[in-house]
């Protein structure tokens, strides 16, 4: 049976959103996407403005800190993999519906589950879509995961720790020509 691999990156934004989330939570890592392994340098995820197909390099912008990141890697089945991405496509197609929910995170902050059609927070959307590839455990309401909760997903080794600046290198990309960090 082959397999394929998907990605969980979680990411440190310093913001004061991030600051805040973090105070709340008590977790370091604030914001979290999920990758397929045809296009290592995409992730996928929501934001305030919604579902975002996110490139890495649009992270790598001059003047700008390399903030902290953690990269893990879950092995999966070609089956699972197609379902993985089957639900991402139908996310990337409708697009234009889905919404962030301000409310569902900070129900969840209170350990109260928040879900409404095609609105999802990060790691929400994230457990969501693991949990209809049977990956997170169905008795786990996917509205109750934080960032850092899916790091604990069965499964899944710890490829990277730094910033976002070495994780390119990590991965083989190129860092922009005009990249400078800020001092």
């Amino acid at each position: 049976m082959s397999t394929r691999k998907i990605y969980i990156l979680l990411t440190k934004f310093s913001d004061i959103r991030g600051r805040i989330l973090s105070a709340m939570t008590g977790s370091y890592y604030t914001h979290v996407s999920l990758g397929l392994e045809e296009d290592p340098g995409t992730f996928y995820s929501f934001v305030l403005k919604g579902f975002r197909i996110e490139k890495l390099s649009r992270y790598l912008k001059p003047g700008r800190e390399p903030f902290p990141v953690k990269l893990y890697e879950i092995e999966v089945a070609q089956k699972t993999y197609e379902k993985i991405k089957e639900k991402i496509d139908y996310f990337v197609a409708y697009k234009s519906r889905m919404h962030y929910t301000t409310v569902g995170l900070i129900l969840s902050l209170l350990r109260i589950p928040y879900q409404r059609k095609f609105t999802y927070f990060c790691s929400q959307f994230v457990a969501h879509i693991l949990q209809q590839a049977g990956i997170v455990p169905a008795h786990h309401k996917p509205a109750l995961y934080l960032p850092q909760d899916l790091s604990d997903v069965p499964g899944t080794t710890l490829l990277f720790s730094g910033n976002m600046q070495t994780l390119f290198v990590y991965l083989g990309m190129m860092i922009p020509a005009d990249y400078t960090v800020k001092t």
